[in-house]
């Protein structure tokens, strides 16, 4: 699969079958976030490959109270990614310049791991609602790491079709003229 016809081809999947992902595969996703971009080189990444269907199932109960409705589906999922990184010096020189790069290497990482993901038929949820202090508990995350997100990931319970993984719709998205800008912001490009 080309990378675009990827990138069409992704959705958020929330619905999954029980299937597992072989751990060939689950390898193959890991090794794109291992081969991402990075601030410098610095590689400041570190990912937790949740599988285990109890812990996956408590996952849910760390977002804050409001926000677990939204994220309960990944209670049915075979496996979580949660991306990290390490608060390294570079860390903090970034903040004082007001840099969050180890925040976007990561991002970017995960997004190859999506991208990765879709390729092999597997469907993905980038989730950002979960209370880092009881996930850290939960997963046993050392302190210097920073929760970034969570990768949700499992072969989705719809059949795909050529439009789309798991068979769900694309969704709206803006016109370029909308987010794209020429030289100055504001001009069209």
């Amino acid at each position: 699969m080309d990378v675009f016809k990827a990138i069409n081809w992704r959705r958020s999947v929330r619905r999954f079958s029980p299937k597992k992902i072989e751990r060939e595969k689950v390898l193959q996703i890991l090794e794109a976030a291992r081969l991402a971009p990075s601030s410098s080189n610095r590689q400041a990444w570190h990912f937790i490959v949740v599988d285990d269907q109890p812990i996956i199932a408590q996952i849910p109960d760390t977002a804050p109270v409001g926000t677990r409705r939204i994220v309960d589906f990944i209670k049915n999922a075979p496996l979580v990614i949660v991306g990290c990184y390490t608060k390294a010096l570079t860390h903090y020189i970034a903040q004082l310049s007001g840099h969050e790069n180890h925040l976007v290497d990561v991002s970017i990482a995960m997004c190859q791991m999506t991208l990765a993901a879709t390729e092999l038929g597997i469907g993905t949820c980038w989730v950002g609602w979960f209370g880092e202090s009881r996930l850290r508990t939960l997963l046993n995350v050392p302190r210097r790491y920073k929760v970034v997100a969570l990768l949700v990931l499992g072969y989705p319970a719809e059949p795909s079709t050529d439009e789309s993984i798991g068979g769900i719709p694309p969704r709206p998205r803006k016109d370029l003229k909308e987010i794209v800008s020429r030289n100055r912001f504001g001009e069209s490009y």
